[in-house]
């Protein structure tokens, strides 16, 4: 019996000890979904950055949504910098719960201060979930973006508890942090409503020219070749200049540039594809369709792999929110239609305009090669859309080095 009864002890504490070490090893195994959560939610977070319009539920809408960019970023964009009223709050304003069922996330996003926490998922399983919140980064045009990963399927239970209560209720928790800075979609827009890196071939009424921005000296044209048919009649400078006098021709750096998209936009063609928000319209024929759609959705970065022509009645872009379009080919312009934003041509651009309605270019044009207008258009130069595409416009990309997490 004494020896039964050494025995039973023993065993008992050998199961003891086993307890305790499933607990440890309950315990990492929590603490490690938490990180991967954690991490998990700042390229989610990411991603909606860069991405189109979302709804409440964080999916895509074609029409009527609203970027996760500017429903939570304000971007001031004279400097860059983050606008701290809708940034310097501590209360998670995005999350995403597992949803096992589907083999996915639910994810919210709400409108700026709505959000209340999700209701808990049922069951026993183990339901992860994270949530997003962003504090303003230490320069112009960065961000702290502040992920929180729990095991519970309510990640307010975690954020808001302490470690007692958290081991208490089994619950881990981890918060990773992330430096994200916007990469701009201009590096350096062009002081000029048209830069051509080639030739420009004017007939008819004439193509006109307005820029009355002193802090670009009120510059109309920028071409590395010549100009023929230019009617001074149709230019518009700052007061008091002569229009001839804002025009420069036969510009030997700009046309002895190897690749003057680089020289404004700061990448060649192939890197720059590669913009994290930069989005394909693919479209023939006439492309205002398209581009209109994939505007509407919330693109604001649009790429037309080849030539493309635009030829219906449409406005694209605001002078509030710009788009800038890009064909990595030529370029025919022909009817009405306005567009605010720049429009880049690495090949050549012919724009005609055979009746008497408005075709308007509020922004910039940028011609890799040789340009040739016939009728009336004009380009308007705007500062406010240059910063737009040089401080507000771009891809978000972290930082490396710049995260930290914590337990």
């Amino acid at each position: 019996m004494v020896l039964f009864l050494v025995m039973a002890l023993l065993a008992a504490y050998a199961n003891r000890g086993l307890l305790f070490e499933q607990r440890i090893a309950g315990s990492y195994a929590r603490a490690a979904l938490s990180q991967e959560v954690a991490e998990g939610g700042i390229e989610w977070a990411l991603a909606q950055l860069n991405g189109p319009a979302i709804d409440a539920n964080c999916q895509p809408l074609a029409v009527g949504g609203q970027r996760f960019a500017d429903k939570y970023l304000q971007i001031n964009p004279s400097d860059r910098s983050i606008v701290l009223t809708k940034l310097n709050y501590a209360p998670i304003f995005a999350d995403c719960t597992r949803d096992n069922a589907n083999a996915g996330w639910a994810c919210r996003c709400p409108a700026i201060n709505t959000r209340v926490p999700p209701a808990a998922a049922g069951g026993t399983d183990l339901i992860p979930s994270f949530g997003i919140r962003a504090i303003a980064g230490s320069r112009g045009g960065t961000i702290q973006l502040i992920s929180t990963g729990c095991t519970d399927s309510v990640v307010d239970n975690c954020a808001g508890s302490n470690a007692s209560s958290r081991s208490t209720s089994q619950w881990a928790m981890v918060r990773f942090n992330s430096t994200i800075a916007l990469v701009s979609a201009v590096r350096t827009p062009p002081a000029t409503p048209l830069v051509v890196k080639g030739n420009l071939d004017m007939t008819g009424a004439g193509l006109g020219l307005h820029n009355t921005d002193p802090r670009s000296a009120g510059l109309l044209l920028d071409i590395g070749g010549s100009w023929s048919g230019m009617n001074n009649a149709r230019m518009q400078s700052v007061p008091g200049t002569d229009p001839s006098q804002a025009s420069i021709q036969n510009d030997q750096a700009l046309s002895a540039a190897p690749d003057v998209f680089k020289m404004f936009m700061g990448a060649t063609p192939t890197r720059y594809f590669q913009h994290p928000s930069l989005r394909t319209v693919t479209c023939s024929g006439d492309c205002s369709n398209a581009l209109q759609t994939a505007y509407n959705a919330g693109s604001r970065i649009l790429w037309v792999a080849g030539s493309m022509s635009f030829s219906s009645n449409k406005t694209i872009g605001s002078p509030g929110d710009p788009v800038l379009i890009i064909a990595d080919g030529n370029i025919s312009l022909d009817g009405p239609f306005i567009l605010n934003g720049m429009l880049v041509a690495t090949g050549n651009l012919s724009w005609n305009n055979a009746g008497g309605a408005t075709l308007l270019i509020n922004g910039i044009v940028l011609v890799g090669g040789s340009m040739q207008t016939s009728g009336a258009m004009d380009i308007a130069y705007q500062q406010a859309i240059a910063d737009q595409l040089t401080n507000r416009m771009g891809s978000f990309v972290r930082v490396p080095g710049g995260w930290v997490d914590n337990y």
